[in-house]
Protein backbone atom coordinates (compact mmCIF):
# COMPACT_ATOMS: atom_id res chain seq x y z
CA UNK A 1 0.00 0.00 0.00
CA UNK A 2 1.37 3.55 -0.92
CA UNK A 3 2.31 6.32 1.45
CA UNK A 4 -0.69 7.95 0.36
CA UNK A 5 -3.16 4.78 0.39
CA UNK A 6 -1.97 4.49 4.06
CA UNK A 7 -2.47 7.77 5.01
CA UNK A 8 -5.97 8.29 3.65
CA UNK A 9 -6.75 5.32 5.72
CA UNK A 10 -5.68 6.04 8.38
CA UNK A 11 -7.60 9.15 8.60
CA UNK A 12 -10.93 7.63 7.44
CA UNK A 13 -10.21 5.15 10.84
CA UNK A 14 -9.44 8.33 12.53
CA UNK A 15 -12.30 10.24 11.62
CA UNK A 16 -14.80 7.20 12.16
CA UNK A 17 -13.52 6.70 15.59
CA UNK A 18 -14.37 10.10 16.34
CA UNK A 19 -17.50 9.90 15.26
CA UNK A 20 -17.94 6.81 17.53
CA UNK A 21 -16.70 8.76 20.62
CA UNK A 22 -19.89 11.53 19.62
CA UNK A 23 -22.02 8.84 19.47
CA UNK A 24 -20.88 7.44 22.63
CA UNK A 25 -19.66 4.34 21.54
CA UNK A 26 -16.30 4.42 23.26
CA UNK A 27 -15.26 0.75 22.78
CA UNK A 28 -15.55 0.52 19.43
CA UNK A 29 -13.71 3.74 18.87
CA UNK A 30 -11.14 2.25 20.66
CA UNK A 31 -10.70 -0.68 18.16
CA UNK A 32 -11.07 1.77 14.86
CA UNK A 33 -8.09 3.67 16.79
CA UNK A 34 -5.83 0.63 17.26
CA UNK A 35 -6.69 -0.13 13.60
CA UNK A 36 -4.92 3.34 12.80
CA UNK A 37 -1.99 3.38 15.74
CA UNK A 38 -1.22 -0.06 13.75
CA UNK A 39 -0.57 1.16 10.19
CA UNK A 40 0.14 4.75 11.02
CA UNK A 41 4.09 5.49 9.98
CA UNK A 42 4.09 9.06 10.30
CA UNK A 43 4.91 10.18 13.71
CA UNK A 44 2.95 13.75 14.15
CA UNK A 45 0.13 11.29 13.15
CA UNK A 46 0.92 8.40 15.66
CA UNK A 47 0.90 11.04 18.44
CA UNK A 48 -2.29 12.62 17.31
CA UNK A 49 -4.38 9.08 17.18
CA UNK A 50 -2.27 8.33 20.43
CA UNK A 51 -3.61 11.60 21.78
CA UNK A 52 -7.04 10.91 20.64
CA UNK A 53 -7.23 7.13 22.10
CA UNK A 54 -6.39 8.53 25.40
CA UNK A 55 -9.09 11.14 25.20
CA UNK A 56 -11.74 8.04 24.40
CA UNK A 57 -9.68 5.99 28.06
CA UNK A 58 -10.17 8.56 29.84
CA UNK A 59 -14.17 9.09 29.29
CA UNK A 60 -14.30 5.55 30.10
CA UNK A 61 -11.93 6.63 33.35
CA UNK A 62 -9.85 4.45 32.43
CA UNK A 63 -5.94 4.50 31.80
CA UNK A 64 -2.87 3.32 29.72
CA UNK A 65 -0.30 3.38 27.52
CA UNK A 66 -1.54 6.60 25.56
CA UNK A 67 -2.91 8.29 28.57
CA UNK A 68 0.35 8.01 30.21
CA UNK A 69 2.03 9.55 27.02
CA UNK A 70 0.19 12.56 27.47
CA UNK A 71 2.80 14.70 29.30
CA UNK A 72 5.57 13.44 27.29
CA UNK A 73 3.14 15.02 24.38
CA UNK A 74 3.18 18.11 25.73
CA UNK A 75 7.18 18.25 26.94
CA UNK A 76 8.08 17.21 23.16
CA UNK A 77 5.75 20.66 22.60
CA UNK A 78 6.29 19.15 18.47
CA UNK A 79 2.55 20.54 17.65
CA UNK A 80 0.96 23.28 19.14
CA UNK A 81 -2.71 21.83 18.23
CA UNK A 82 -0.93 18.24 20.25
CA UNK A 83 0.06 20.39 23.05
CA UNK A 84 -3.49 21.83 23.29
CA UNK A 85 -5.27 18.14 22.68
CA UNK A 86 -3.51 16.44 25.70
CA UNK A 87 -3.25 19.33 28.21
CA UNK A 88 -7.54 19.43 27.80
CA UNK A 89 -7.33 16.10 28.04
CA UNK A 90 -5.51 15.85 31.38
CA UNK A 91 -8.00 18.41 32.72
CA UNK A 92 -10.68 16.29 31.96
CA UNK A 93 -8.65 13.14 33.82
CA UNK A 94 -7.92 15.25 36.53
CA UNK A 95 -11.14 16.91 36.77
CA UNK A 96 -13.10 13.90 36.77
CA UNK A 97 -10.91 11.94 39.48
CA UNK A 98 -11.83 15.75 42.30
CA UNK A 99 -8.29 16.30 41.70
CA UNK A 100 -8.48 19.72 40.92
CA UNK A 101 -5.22 21.60 41.40
CA UNK A 102 -3.69 19.57 38.64
CA UNK A 103 -6.87 20.20 36.25
CA UNK A 104 -6.34 23.85 37.15
CA UNK A 105 -2.66 23.38 35.88
CA UNK A 106 -3.39 21.46 32.67
CA UNK A 107 -6.91 23.49 31.60
CA UNK A 108 -4.51 26.92 32.66
CA UNK A 109 -1.82 25.21 29.84
CA UNK A 110 -4.42 24.25 27.66
CA UNK A 111 -5.68 27.85 27.84
CA UNK A 112 -2.04 29.45 27.16
CA UNK A 113 -2.06 26.67 23.81
CA UNK A 114 -4.90 28.47 22.24
CA UNK A 115 -3.64 32.20 23.30
CA UNK A 116 -0.42 30.87 21.59
CA UNK A 117 -2.18 29.07 18.41
CA UNK A 118 -4.52 32.87 18.32
CA UNK A 119 -7.74 30.28 18.12
CA UNK A 120 -10.55 31.42 19.37
CA UNK A 121 -12.49 27.75 19.47
CA UNK A 122 -9.64 26.06 21.40
CA UNK A 123 -9.64 29.03 23.97
CA UNK A 124 -13.56 28.69 24.42
CA UNK A 125 -13.32 25.50 25.07
CA UNK A 126 -10.26 25.56 27.68
CA UNK A 127 -12.44 28.77 29.19
CA UNK A 128 -15.75 26.71 30.14
CA UNK A 129 -14.04 23.96 31.21
CA UNK A 130 -11.16 25.78 33.69
CA UNK A 131 -14.47 27.25 34.81
CA UNK A 132 -16.35 24.27 35.37
CA UNK A 133 -13.12 22.91 37.67
CA UNK A 134 -12.91 26.22 39.17
CA UNK A 135 -16.66 25.60 39.86
CA UNK A 136 -16.46 21.98 41.46
CA UNK A 137 -13.65 23.83 43.79
CA UNK A 138 -15.64 26.58 45.13
CA UNK A 139 -13.59 29.28 43.27
CA UNK A 140 -16.98 30.97 42.40
CA UNK A 141 -15.39 34.19 41.30
CA UNK A 142 -12.69 32.86 39.09
CA UNK A 143 -15.44 30.30 37.16
CA UNK A 144 -17.91 33.35 36.59
CA UNK A 145 -14.51 35.03 35.16
CA UNK A 146 -13.92 32.07 32.77
CA UNK A 147 -17.55 31.62 31.96
CA UNK A 148 -18.05 35.70 31.27
CA UNK A 149 -15.21 35.74 29.23
CA UNK A 150 -16.15 32.14 26.93
CA UNK A 151 -19.83 33.78 26.54
CA UNK A 152 -17.99 37.21 24.94
CA UNK A 153 -15.74 34.60 22.83
CA UNK A 154 -18.85 32.85 21.54
CA UNK A 155 -20.17 36.30 20.59
CA UNK A 156 -17.44 36.99 18.45
CA UNK A 157 -16.97 34.01 16.92
CA UNK A 158 -20.79 33.11 16.60
CA UNK A 159 -21.16 31.25 12.52
CA UNK A 160 -17.55 30.00 13.21
CA UNK A 161 -18.75 26.28 13.79
CA UNK A 162 -20.81 28.09 16.80
CA UNK A 163 -22.56 25.61 18.62
CA UNK A 164 -25.84 26.71 20.60
CA UNK A 165 -25.96 23.39 23.04
CA UNK A 166 -22.46 25.05 24.43
CA UNK A 167 -23.31 28.13 25.07
CA UNK A 168 -26.73 26.57 26.91
CA UNK A 169 -24.39 24.71 28.49
CA UNK A 170 -21.79 27.76 29.68
CA UNK A 171 -25.12 30.36 30.26
CA UNK A 172 -26.65 27.48 32.94
CA UNK A 173 -23.19 27.14 35.05
CA UNK A 174 -23.03 30.90 34.69
CA UNK A 175 -26.16 31.54 36.22
CA UNK A 176 -25.70 28.64 39.00
CA UNK A 177 -22.57 30.93 40.08
CA UNK A 178 -24.29 33.74 39.96
CA UNK A 179 -26.93 32.17 42.66
CA UNK A 180 -24.02 30.99 44.06
CA UNK A 181 -22.65 34.55 44.37
CA UNK A 182 -26.21 36.09 45.47
CA UNK A 183 -26.95 37.84 42.65
CA UNK A 184 -29.83 35.07 42.44
CA UNK A 185 -33.10 36.95 40.00
CA UNK A 186 -29.55 37.41 37.49
CA UNK A 187 -28.51 34.01 38.01
CA UNK A 188 -32.10 32.28 37.27
CA UNK A 189 -32.68 34.54 33.84
CA UNK A 190 -29.54 33.17 32.60
CA UNK A 191 -30.40 29.74 33.63
CA UNK A 192 -33.65 30.57 32.27
CA UNK A 193 -31.85 31.62 28.89
CA UNK A 194 -30.31 28.15 28.64
CA UNK A 195 -33.06 26.17 29.07
CA UNK A 196 -33.95 27.25 25.72
CA UNK A 197 -30.27 25.83 24.33
CA UNK A 198 -30.42 22.53 26.09
CA UNK A 199 -32.18 19.63 24.67
CA UNK A 200 -30.25 16.77 25.91
CA UNK A 201 -31.25 15.37 29.26
CA UNK A 202 -28.87 15.49 31.08
CA UNK A 203 -28.13 19.61 30.42
CA UNK A 204 -31.99 19.48 30.93
CA UNK A 205 -32.29 17.95 34.18
CA UNK A 206 -28.98 20.52 35.21
CA UNK A 207 -30.98 23.41 34.52
CA UNK A 208 -34.37 22.30 36.32
CA UNK A 209 -32.20 21.25 39.24
CA UNK A 210 -30.48 24.74 39.60
CA UNK A 211 -33.57 27.02 39.28
CA UNK A 212 -35.07 25.03 41.87
CA UNK A 213 -31.84 25.93 43.93
CA UNK A 214 -32.32 29.12 43.31
CA UNK A 215 -35.83 29.19 43.69
CA UNK A 216 -35.79 27.70 47.14
CA UNK A 217 -33.08 30.87 47.63
CA UNK A 218 -35.77 33.09 46.74
CA UNK A 219 -38.63 31.17 49.28
CA UNK A 220 -40.49 30.67 46.12
CA UNK A 221 -41.64 27.26 47.03
CA UNK A 222 -44.04 26.51 44.27
CA UNK A 223 -41.44 27.28 41.55
CA UNK A 224 -39.16 25.54 43.57
CA UNK A 225 -41.09 22.48 43.54
CA UNK A 226 -42.33 22.55 40.30
CA UNK A 227 -38.58 22.73 38.27
CA UNK A 228 -37.54 20.09 41.15
CA UNK A 229 -39.95 17.81 40.21
CA UNK A 230 -39.01 18.70 36.53
CA UNK A 231 -35.33 17.91 36.56
CA UNK A 232 -35.99 14.91 38.61
CA UNK A 233 -38.16 13.35 36.01
CA UNK A 234 -35.74 13.66 33.38
CA UNK A 235 -32.52 13.00 35.69
CA UNK A 236 -30.87 10.15 34.89
CA UNK A 237 -27.20 11.42 36.21
CA UNK A 238 -27.10 9.84 40.01
CA UNK A 239 -25.74 13.30 40.96
CA UNK A 240 -28.71 14.84 40.00
CA UNK A 241 -31.15 12.58 41.39
CA UNK A 242 -29.55 13.18 44.48
CA UNK A 243 -29.59 16.89 44.04
CA UNK A 244 -33.30 16.75 43.04
CA UNK A 245 -34.48 14.67 45.88
CA UNK A 246 -32.45 17.15 48.32
CA UNK A 247 -33.71 20.08 47.05
CA UNK A 248 -37.26 19.01 47.09
CA UNK A 249 -37.09 17.54 50.37
CA UNK A 250 -35.74 21.06 51.80
CA UNK A 251 -38.81 22.53 49.60
CA UNK A 252 -41.39 20.48 51.23
CA UNK A 253 -39.85 20.86 54.61
CA UNK A 254 -40.24 24.39 54.62
CA UNK A 255 -43.93 24.12 52.75
CA UNK A 256 -45.00 21.65 55.86
CA UNK A 257 -45.22 18.80 54.29
CA UNK A 258 -43.37 16.84 56.49
CA UNK A 259 -44.75 13.25 54.28
CA UNK A 260 -42.77 14.71 50.86
CA UNK A 261 -39.96 15.51 52.92
CA UNK A 262 -39.33 12.15 54.32
CA UNK A 263 -40.04 10.82 50.83
CA UNK A 264 -37.46 12.97 49.29
CA UNK A 265 -34.87 12.45 52.26
CA UNK A 266 -35.26 9.18 52.36
CA UNK A 267 -34.56 8.20 48.67
CA UNK A 268 -31.48 10.50 49.31
CA UNK A 269 -30.42 8.78 52.40
CA UNK A 270 -30.38 5.53 50.25
CA UNK A 271 -27.51 7.04 47.98
CA UNK A 272 -25.22 7.17 51.67
CA UNK A 273 -26.19 3.62 53.48
CA UNK A 274 -22.78 4.30 55.24
CA UNK A 275 -24.26 7.93 56.94
CA UNK A 276 -27.06 6.03 59.29
CA UNK A 277 -28.66 9.23 60.80
CA UNK A 278 -28.42 11.45 57.65
CA UNK A 279 -32.08 11.65 57.54
CA UNK A 280 -32.65 12.85 61.02
CA UNK A 281 -29.64 15.41 60.18
CA UNK A 282 -31.37 16.72 57.34
CA UNK A 283 -34.69 17.19 58.64
CA UNK A 284 -32.21 19.07 61.69
CA UNK A 285 -29.99 21.24 59.83
CA UNK A 286 -30.45 23.02 56.53
CA UNK A 287 -27.48 21.89 54.57
CA UNK A 288 -27.63 24.60 51.18
CA UNK A 289 -24.91 26.30 52.34
CA UNK A 290 -22.19 23.22 52.72
CA UNK A 291 -23.60 21.50 49.79
CA UNK A 292 -22.12 21.77 45.99
CA UNK A 293 -24.62 20.84 43.94
CA UNK A 294 -21.90 20.50 41.11
CA UNK A 295 -19.84 17.37 43.03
Amino acid sequence: MSDLLIMTRVEELRQAALEKVRANEIENALELYDEALAIADDEEVHELLTINKADALITLERTGPEVQELARVIMRRRNPRHVYLAAYALQYKHRLEGEFKRALFYGQLALRSADEASDLSWKRAALVDLGNVYEMDSQIARAIECFEEALTITDASHGNNYDLMSRGYTLENLGYCKVLEGNIREGLALIHDATQMLTDPLGTAEAYIDLCYGYLELEDLERARFYGDAGLEVARDNRQIRNAHYLLGEVAYKSGDSEAADYHFDCLAKFYPEFRHLKSLLFAIDLRSMVNLKL
